[in-house]
């Protein structure tokens, strides 16, 4: 039986939990190290992970980059994922999905989506208050601070 990219993607983004965070990291903890990444890091390192292509069929670990600000802009982050991602609703979030999150000012931090039968919706991402990757329930206040809702390509 054929796993859904969903599921996998969820698989992978749980495999980095516990990775400390780092501003502009793309590195997976190990029994040897405490590796590093940031919310865009965990994201791309799932991308890698499953060869996973955008809208345009690129692989999209190609077009991975590292030179983001501590703080955003505010439209660069938001044009990468409308160009390469399917836009979809927040009514209609599945596992898998990339949550985009608006933080003080602009839309400046990433989550992958959990759907859980008993615990309801959740996210697997990292950020510095958290200081590694995590995974909770999304929380009233999370959920008011969701800007978008992504998902990658469907399988093929």
């Amino acid at each position: 039986m054929k796993t859904k990219l969903s599921q996998k993607i969820v698989t992978a983004a749980r495999s980095w939990l516990g990775t400390r965070y780092h501003h502009q990291g793309r590195l997976k903890k190990t029994s040897k190290h405490k590796g590093g990444v940031d919310c865009v890091g965990l994201v791309m390192g799932v991308v890698a992970e499953l060869n996973i292509t955008g809208a345009g069929g690129k692989n999209l670990i190609e077009l991975d980059r590292t030179d983001y600000s501590a703080h955003p802009d505010g439209r660069s982050l938001v044009e990468f994922l409308d160009m390469h991602l399917q836009k979809t609703n927040l009514k209609k979030i599945k596992d898998g999905d990339i949550l985009l999150f608006k933080l003080f000012k602009h839309p400046q931090h990433v989550g992958i989506a959990t759907l859980g039968k008993i615990r309801g919706l959740g996210v697997i991402h990292c950020y510095s208050a958290s200081g590694s990757v995590v995974e909770h329930i999304l929380s009233p206040a999370w959920l008011r601070m969701i800007v978008g809702v992504y998902r990658f390509k469907l399988d093929k």
